[in-house]
């Protein structure tokens, strides 16, 4: 894990809420996995006091370039949001543990469901290029077609995709695991790999279980150190206890997580 100060190149709005920034890095960007995060001061002072977590969207580590994308909620996003090209971050990372090793058979499946996107972008890449006999179908979900950031980029990547909107503005009217449900019927699948609300992630989990197919979850999870000090960021562990999302995640293998504690 580095700790570095990296500069923004560009920042470009992309929905009315989304922002997708590219930082220019010394060390993150080569080290990144899929499935990690960078933990981002958003401004040069303590105030905001805490970092935020992002997902790494995708990288160039022969430029040392690191995209992330930025949904704007609040303060802290919204500073980030307004970056301007040469302004430059306090980061940490690459953080937590990436997405494993697909299966050598089957489908992978993909799910995103609103910035969840950004860490499947990156999976579906590293796929495309060091797995290429592997056969990948993305799902993305949203509430409705603004917030299908990045879907082009998702798309690109993979050999089959599909959206779902829940009031049917762009693709099928319906809930991204919806489409999982009748993917998981009719194909072969070696592993889903999913990311997004709470609700969806548990959804996803408890239909793989039933289609006994493994299940991997990236958690995204408001935390204070980002390197497993604080206990912030915990969640309920299946059988009991807890596990730190910023160290022992973000991605689980979904039968490690409590998701009936998580979705109460």
């Amino acid at each position: 894990m580095a700790h570095e100060t990296a500069e923004v190149v560009w920042n470009e709005s992309i929905t009315q809420w989304h922002y997708l920034l590219a930082l220019k890095t010394k060390h993150a960007a080569a080290a990144a996995q899929p499935g990690q995060f960078i933990h981002v001061r958003v401004g040069p002072t303590h105030d905001p006091l805490l970092r935020r977590p992002l997902s790494v969207l995708r990288t160039d580590p022969g430029t040392g370039q690191l995209w992330v994308l930025v949904r704007v909620v609040g303060r802290g996003t919204r500073l980030l949001a307004e970056m301007e090209p040469g302004a430059r971050l306090d980061i940490m990372g690459p953080l937590g543990r990436g997405w494993p090793e697909p299966p050598p058979q089957g489908d992978l499946i993909l799910v995103a469901g609103g910035v969840g996107v950004a860490p499947l972008i990156f999976w579906a890449e590293v796929l495309q290029s060091s797995y290429p006999a592997s056969h990948v179908l993305s799902i993305f979900g949203a509430a409705h077609e603004g917030e299908l950031a990045c879907w082009l980029e998702l798309a690109a990547r993979s050999d089959e995709f599909y959206v779902a909107t829940e009031d049917g503005s762009a693709g099928e009217k319906g809930l991204a695991v919806d489409l999982l449900r009748v993917y998981l019927d009719q194909r072969r699948v070696g592993a889903v790999y999913a990311c997004g609300p709470r609700g969806m992630l548990a959804a996803a989990a408890r239909l793989c279980a039933r289609a006994s197919v493994p299940c991997y979850v990236a958690m995204e999870q408001w935390m204070g150190c980002g390197i497993g000090a604080c206990l912030g960021c915990v969640v309920p562990a299946a059988g009991g206890g807890y596990v730190r999302v910023c160290t022992d995640g973000p991605v689980f293998r979904a039968d490690e997580l409590d998701w009936e504690v998580l979705v109460q």
